[in-house]
């Protein structure tokens, strides 16, 4: 085993460090609480994403094996609070809460890693604490905030790998990344198979690490069997291979932003079908206010969970199985329209793109109203910060957007250059270690920006937020990198 060459300053414990984050979180939430912040736990009643609360509650692991809209785990989470706890909103807010508190324990330790000096780790932690979208999405039950914590805790048991090559850290970091599989249907099987493959052949091939990257690749498993069991699960109740049944919708949202008159010549020439016709732009609604509404409600099911059209709060069911049949169908049409007019999904994949770059604030406002409200002195300090002195406004149309989305790409330009810049030079120990982690960052922050602007038109911008506290770890481990290359050849 290779033990790495870390300077004692950089790897020194510093429970100073982590008591000032841990108070200050509490702190900064109490504040928060008493100034009129709360805990929105009224999405359970209402998401699209989310079962029955009924089912969750009194029927879970069947409802559970016949959900196809979404990964599972989110779901199990919800039934089994639910089920276990009398107050159900105060265990998610504590859930909540105390997932915050690990993950910026963890983005400190890779602060930390990345050479910063104790004093700029902990205020670099506490600034990332009190982002106001960091507080908004802490406070709301949604899975957003659990795949931040979960890219970030993953990247420290990576961290800790490097490290030590413990296997039970390759354990935690692939058990991680499946539960994040698990919750997420982006975060797809094939791209942990090529996250394996990538980390796996870079040991090797640059480090000479064969074993440890047998044992590494190995631990993959971990998390690539129960989501390709799920995938098999979907394919023989439901006949599709996936996590969710929404691909086809959700594509048409993105690409149906055409009026009714082109609509209509599209479905005359026999591109699009009179499904796609009659969705325009609004798929996602209740299946009787299709023209087929009739059909789609008797869609062969198996159980409540997949056969209610609507929930016992009155919203639709969108785990009903009448929606396979809508996204089956909008995802042929969806391929249809880009086949015809390619430079139009294009010019719509680079306004996706430009919508990712927003605030994150910004998506499910209305939720938000309440809190930002508190926020907003904050929030417009942290605006201005990122590149609102740009002097962009809107996130639909603004003719300062686009140079806003150059300056914000050029950035992330510059920082996946620095660190693969970082990798050709690394060399044993210290080095390797930090970079094998930067190269993990680079590849998760690319491929969620990347599938978030080709298949999503909307709420872009909450796709980035998960992984925002990974690119400020590679920031950060670019300028710590280069600054004393700078010093040392500067005149």
């Amino acid at each position: 085993m290779i033990k790495r060459s870390l300077p004692d300053e950089a790897t020194a414990k510093s429970p100073v460090a982590g008591l000032v984050i841990a108070a200050a979180f509490i702190l900064s939430r109490c504040v928060f609480y008493q100034v009129g912040g709360r805990f929105i736990s009224s999405p359970i009643n209402f998401a699209m994403q989310y079962l029955d609360p009924a089912l969750l509650q009194y029927d879970l692991l069947q409802s559970l094996f016949y959900l196809h809209s979404q990964p599972p785990l989110f779901n199990l989470f919800l039934g089994a609070v639910l089920k276990a706890s009398g107050n159900p909103a105060l265990t998610f807010m504590l859930f909540f809460q105390t997932t915050g508190l690990v993950t910026l324990l963890c983005f400190h330790g890779l602060l930390r890693s990345v050479r910063l000096s104790p004093a700029v780790a902990v205020f670099i932690t506490l600034i990332f604490m009190l982002n106001p979208t960091v507080l908004l999405y802490e406070n709301l039950l949604y899975y957003t905030y659990i795949e931040s914590a979960l890219i970030l805790i993953a990247a420290f048991c990576l961290l800790k790998w490097c490290e030590g090559q413990r296997p039970r850290w390759a354990v935690g970091f692939w058990l991680l990344l499946g539960c994040l599989g698990g919750v997420r249907s982006v975060f797809h099987p094939v791209f942990f198979i090529g996250l394996s493959a990538a980390l796996g052949l870079l040991m090797i091939l640059k480090y000479g690490q064969r074993k440890n990257a047998l044992i590494f690749c190995s631990a993959s498993l971990l998390a690539i069997a129960p989501l390709g069991l799920l995938m098999a699960k979907n394919h023989a109740l439901y006949g599709f291979w996936g996590s969710s049944s929404w691909d086809g919708m959700n594509l048409w949202t993105k690409v149906s932003g055409y009026g009714p008159e082109e609509l209509e010549e599209l479905h005359q020439r026999g591109i699009i079908s009179s499904l796609a016709l009659d969705a325009e732009l609004e798929p996602f609604r209740a299946l009787a206010q299709y023209v087929a509404g009739e059909k789609l409600l008797k869609t062969p099911c198996h159980h409540p969970a997949d056969c209610n059209p609507f929930k016992s709060s009155g919203k639709p069911n969108f785990n009903h199985a009448g929606y396979i049949v809508i996204s089956r169908q909008l995802w042929q049409d969806s391929l249809g329209i880009i086949k015809n007019d390619p430079g139009r999904f294009a010019f719509q994949t680079l306004a996706s793109y430009s919508l990712t770059l927003w605030h994150a604030s910004d998506s499910v406002h209305g939720l938000f109203h309440d809190n930002m409200e508190l926020l907003a002195p904050l929030e417009a300090v942290y605006r201005y910060a990122y590149f609102d002195f740009l002097g962009a406004k809107n996130r639909y149309n603004d003719s300062g957007l686009w140079l806003r989305t150059a300056v914000i790409s050029c950035l992330y330009l510059l920082v996946y250059a620095g660190t693969l810049v970082r990798l050709y030079r690394s060399r044993e120990g210290y080095e390797r270690d930090v970079v094998l982690v930067s190269v993990f960052c680079l590849l998760i922050h690319a491929f969620t920006i990347s599938v978030s602007s080709l298949i999503e038109f909307g709420e872009n911008n909450r796709f980035r937020f998960p992984v925002d506290g990974v690119f400020i770890v590679l920031f950060a481990g670019n300028i710590a990198s280069f600054l004393p290359w700078l010093r040392r050849n500067s005149p």
